[in-house]
């Protein structure tokens, strides 16, 4: 890991003998690495990936070469064919709209600079599907490739490819670099207020089109089926008989008539009782949102009961987050609801959680859960 080069926003990454500098914002690097790792969570084993643009600007001075990243726009991806970062029909137009937009930029607002990918393969080299995308949507040969590979239990590294003599060194960069604010020199990382549910468009995939990894997610995540209304068992009663006693005086007729009427009464409302507690335990058991919050991960990820009624009915809630004297309101439309969870980065302090769901039939559920790290 050499040639860390420090700025007092950026880190500069540099190739001996090569006219190219890149400078990377550290901010992007928080935020980067966070979507990256977004991914690599999403899919036992190997994780998917994720891609995007790279956003900044492009300064050349003669036969050198001055790339600033100043930001970057995710393009999300279906997984029709699996957790690599492989574009279907649909996801190209989003890539092309969100290219289109880059390349709509006026003055000083940043400009397409290149693109870049998660990488949970083998080497950390090129794809002919990362050519294949330069090439359609880049054109410059002065823009740039960034692959970042994530690790469970180390540092990502990162690695930046750019055009010589026509073409890329596919195989592998030229200096790989950690992928890490503080490793790069850029002291601690900022909070990032960033809230993403855990890969949404995963779920959405069919049986047929899921490749074993992404089965085995969706099995884990609870996404098969619907959840059903409880069952209540009928109190099943045998008719009465007159006792035989009653049969042998028939003014006893009309008070045993009474007797089988109060009985009946009686029964039937201790019934009416027992069933409505039946009912109301059902009910608390499927309506709860069974809201929490645990680290994971070095991050704290907030869950609810994908399988609860109030969320299978939910068009809309809302995530309310009190971190000391900093509170945000983060909306969730319906899909977001029912994956599950969000993320938010960890917290020195005590954190509060209060999630509120409003169902088709215009009824609000809240929950609220408090989360206190541990103290080292």
């Amino acid at each position: 890991m050499e040639n860390l080069v420090q700025s007092p926003s950026h880190y500069v990454w540099e190739v001996a003998g090569k006219p190219i500098s890149i400078h990377l914002d550290f901010n992007v690097v928080d935020r980067l690495a966070m979507d990256v790792m977004r991914g690599f969570g999403a899919v036992p084993k190997r994780g998917a990936e994720v891609g995007g643009l790279l956003l900044g600007s492009i300064e050349k001075n003669g036969a050198n070469l001055v790339v600033r990243i100043e930001d970057f726009v995710p393009v999300t991806c279906d997984y029709m064919r699996g957790p690599s970062y492989l574009l279907t029909e649909n996801d190209e137009a989003k890539f092309r709209e969100a290219v289109e937009q880059a390349k709509a930029a006026s003055g000083s607002e940043p400009k397409l600079v290149g693109i870049y990918r998660s990488h949970t393969r083998e080497a950390l080299g090129l794809a002919d599907e990362d050519l294949e995308r330069f090439e359609t949507y880049c054109g410059d040969p002065s823009q740039i490739i960034l692959l970042v590979r994530p690790f469970a239990t180390r540092t990502s590294v990162g690695a930046f490819f750019f055009q010589e003599n026509g073409g890329f060194r596919r195989e592998s960069s030229y200096q790989e670099f950690p992928f890490k604010r503080r490793d790069l020199g850029g002291g601690a990382s900022t909070p990032v207020r960033s809230f993403v549910s855990e890969t949404p468009a995963l779920g959405a995939v069919s049986d047929e089109q899921q490749g074993p990894d992404l089965r085995e997610w969706v099995k884990t995540r609870g996404g098969e089926g619907k959840p059903t209304a409880p069952k209540v068992e009928k109190v099943r009663r045998e008719p009465s008989s007159e006792p035989a006693q009653f049969r042998s005086r028939w003014v006893w007729i009309p008070l045993s008539f009474v007797f089988l009427v109060v009985g009946i009464v009686v029964g039937f409302q201790s019934a009416l009782m027992l069933n409505k507690g039946d009912l109301q335990r059902a009910a608390t058991n499927t309506v709860a949102l069974e809201l929490s919050a645990k680290t994971e991960n070095g991050k704290i990820v907030v869950r609810w009961d994908r399988a609860s009624i109030s969320i299978h009915d939910a068009v809309s809630g809302s995530l309310r987050i009190m971190d000391g004297e900093y509170s945000k309101v983060v909306n969730l439309d319906s899909r977001q609801l029912q994956n599950g969870s969000v993320i938010y980065m960890s917290a020195e302090n005590k954190v509060s959680f209060r999630l509120e769901v409003t169902t088709r039939q215009k009824t609000t559920i809240t929950e609220t859960v408090d989360f206190v790290p541990t103290k080292p």
